[in-house]
């Protein structure tokens, strides 16, 4: 996944593309949790931490970032309170369009290419994906509103040329 880290302090936005060639990762399974870890030269650490619902599914439960901006200062955040990129057990989640998680109202991250699968894995391989939201692009909905609207125009044209054909005689003789 390619990812975009926005911090906004004291109304000063600061923008870090994370690069995978200098960028270290590590990782954790357990049961009900998983946990992702990357790190670098200014990322101490930037923690996805995934969790297993009781409907078995799993979900993006926590983020946690400490990090060094550009101008020295330390920075960190957490945020144990998500619902993201939720997706079936034995599945992947999947989202090729960019992606906003709000981990905290500083702290935001962007994601393009997205794909995950904290569980379930077998011989290394992604299962089948589920597919975000913003990447279904099926036109079925506007097919059959318009369709819709196609049928209620041709039941009024109906009923007016119905209503035409009709004479009224007026008066009429005994």
């Amino acid at each position: 996944m390619g990812l975009q880290l926005n911090i906004t302090e004291e109304k000063v936005p600061f923008i870090f593309n994370i690069n995978p060639a200098t960028t270290d990762f590590t990782g954790k399974c357990l049961p009900q949790t998983a946990q992702l870890r990357l790190n670098n030269s200014q990322i101490k650490y930037l923690d996805f931490i995934f969790a297993v619902k009781s409907e078995n599914r799993f979900y993006l439960k926590e983020v946690n970032v400490s990090m060094y901006l550009a101008n020295g200062s330390a920075f960190s955040v957490s945020n144990n309170n998500l619902s993201f990129w939720d997706a079936p057990l034995g599945s992947s989640y999947m989202c090729n369009k960019e992606q906003v998680v709000s981990v905290s109202r500083t702290f935001q991250i962007n994601t393009f290419n997205l794909k995950v699968q904290p569980f379930n894995v077998t011989e290394g391989k992604y299962s089948t994906a589920q597919e975000c939201s913003l990447d279904d692009d099926t036109i079925l909905i506007p097919i059959i509103v318009g369709a819709g609207l196609s049928g209620l125009i041709i039941v009024i044209v109906i009923a007016y040329l119905i209503g035409r054909r009709k004479s009224y005689a007026g008066y009429q003789t005994l």
